[in-house]
């Protein structure tokens, strides 16, 4: 938003921007013009745009990065008084099981649900991911950090180039010419739709943390569910040339509590047909992915509900599979060009802010009901100082911290615990192998776990080419694809009738393979409603060996 008028000397520097990628020149006369105009800046002025769509970055020849899987080097159990939050798992939470929530009713608690303040513009600040840092005593990886920021801003990075009617904005700071400190910030249009919503809309947005409660909770809806009560765990990882650090909110855990088993819940309407599948897989898959392959969680479990808050279906789904459900779609999302994208914006904006003065701040926003797969870059003067003094003095001593006083509590650490520096796989390793590794040293429930992979995953772990052991489409998921209503796939596969939606947990493990004879012939409903991840699970592993791949 502008305070006044464009400045002149910044509508030169806007007509000097190119149709592409460019930016400002980054002259030494360009430099020049900008210092001897920044006394007559009264407002904000445009620094710069780059092009984020997919064709853009074709002709910009930019190339995918590759994404390092993220190591955890830091935790934040966050309360409602922010006085009690700890740097410490306490708030983490066990899945109580693969079908833990299945049948659940999602309006319990709702009449004593605890929201957080929706009209705060800055809901997520950047001092705890220092504070995490500085109690886990891993520091160091402060010296050379090129991105701090909470992983719901790189999401939204990821997902830009396929995004074409949600605006963003974030903003930044460069601080000692080499780390770009990135700010959470609401959106106008989104604070207003989060304080105009109806009864209907807060029911539904509830349900999300009710599916946690249900899901986790040994007791639940016994207390009232608060979502200022949560986990979060600070990340680092590399994104092509650039080291990030960011932190992000973790629902829950199964096995050991390390970022390997972490998992993260969601819930969505339950489908009856293909276009539904569609859609689901083009857009909310996208978000899904994003959310989940930026942080390093490597499965999602998804609460399928009906229209009236009902569970009626569960599935665990795998991040690294979830290319593979939209390959078979023209013009769908990839990581590649999600990573090229997320790459640019940074990347961009470093080089623009090398060129500032120490302590411009910049607004980054992305508009598309205004300019389309455009991200503005713009000086603002106005944005207030969202670092910690002592942060930034971190950053500008190349790590060590000022003497203070009693530093904050640390979750203590297990002998048998591995070190939080210990390697860890690629993330070019199928979801399905790198999962059931993990569980495989005295773990229970294993033989469940491999059973909701479905065939595929056996495969996987035997060195096979699904493709040419299964025939038709191979479907790593339960009851007739993903997000499939259960009874409806049910009376198309075996010819039953009158099965309730709400369905139970027993009918949740149902044997497709016991079904009648006559039901194989109806596989071409399965292919109407099932996800292929045979042949396009060998495409996304492609895509990935390029890389090593709410507002938290």
């Amino acid at each position: 938003r502008r305070s006044g008028p464009m400045p002149e000397s910044s509508a030169r520097s806007r007509d000097a921007v190119s149709g592409s990628s460019d930016v400002l020149s980054s002259s030494n006369r360009g430099r020049r013009k900008r210092a001897r105009a920044a006394d007559d800046v009264t407002g904000p002025s445009l620094l710069g745009f780059v092009q984020v769509d997919v064709r853009s970055l074709d002709a910009a020849a930019v190339r995918a990065p590759k994404y390092e899987e993220p190591l955890e080097c830091g935790q934040v159990s966050k309360r409602r008084d922010e006085r009690l939050t700890t740097y410490d798992a306490t708030n983490l939470r066990r899945l109580r099981g693969v079908n833990a929530g299945a049948g659940a009713d999602l309006n319990q608690g709702f009449g004593t649900f605890r929201d957080r303040d929706r009209r705060e513009i800055y809901p997520a600040p950047v001092h705890v991911i220092f504070g995490a840092i500085e109690a886990s005593g891993q520091t160091k990886v402060l010296e050379d950090v090129d991105v701090i920021t909470w992983r719901g801003n790189v999401s939204k990075l990821l997902t830009t180039a396929w995004n074409v009617s949600e605006a963003w904005t974030m903003e930044a700071e460069l601080v000692n010419n080499r780390t770009i400190v990135l700010n959470v910030k609401e959106t106008e249009e989104g604070l207003r739709k989060a304080l105009t919503r109806d009864g209907r809309d807060e029911r539904m947005c509830y349900w999300g943390y009710a599916f946690e409660e249900a899901a986790c909770s040994e007791k639940p809806f016994e207390e009232p569910v608060d979502c200022m009560e949560c986990f979060c765990c600070v990340v680092k990882t590399k994104m092509g040339d650039l080291n990030v650090l960011m932190a992000g909110e973790v629902d829950c855990f199964e096995g050991d509590a390390e970022l390997a088993n972490y998992v993260e819940l969601k819930t969505s309407r339950v489908m009856n047909d293909e276009r539904q599948v569609k859609r689901f897989e083009k857009e909310k898959l996208l978000k899904w992915w994003a959310q989940s392959f930026a942080l390093g969680v490597r499965r999602i479990m998804v609460g399928f509900r009906d229209d009236h808050g009902r569970v009626v279906k569960t599935q665990m789904l795998e991040t690294l599979k979830l290319p593979g459900y939209v390959v078979k779609h023209a013009n769908s999302w990839t990581p590649k060009d999600a990573l090229r994208c997320a790459s640019a914006v940074l990347t961009k904006l470093k080089e623009l802010l090398a060129d500032e003065p120490s302590g411009t701040r910049v607004r980054v926003e992305y508009e598309p009901k205004k300019a389309k797969h455009r991200v503005n870059f713009i000086r603002d003067d106005s944005i207030p100082d969202f670092l910690p003094a002592d942060a930034r003095a971190k950053l500008m001593n190349d790590g060590s911290w000022r003497e203070r006083g009693p530093q904050p509590t640390a979750r203590p650490t297990s002998a048998s615990e591995p070190p939080r520096d210990a390697p860890a796989p690629e993330l070019s390793e199928t979801a399905s192998a790198m999962s059931i590794r993990a569980r495989t040293e005295g773990r229970t429930n294993r033989i469940e776990y491999i059973r909701s992979l479905g065939p595929a995953a056996l495969l996987y772990m035997q060195g096979k080419d699904p493709r040419r052991t299964l025939r038709g489409r191979v479907d790593d998921d339960t009851m007739g694809g993903i997000g499939i209503d259960p009874s409806i796939w049910i009376q198309q596969k075996a010819n039953y009738t009158g099965i309730d939606a709400q369905t139970s947990p027993q009918m949740m493990n149902y044997d497709h393979k016991a079904a009648p004879a006559s039901s194989a012939k109806s596989s071409g409903a399965r292919r109407a409603s099932s996800s292929g991840v045979g042949d396009a699970h060998d495409r996304a592993s492609t895509e990935n060996s390029d890389r090593e791949n709410s507002q938290n």
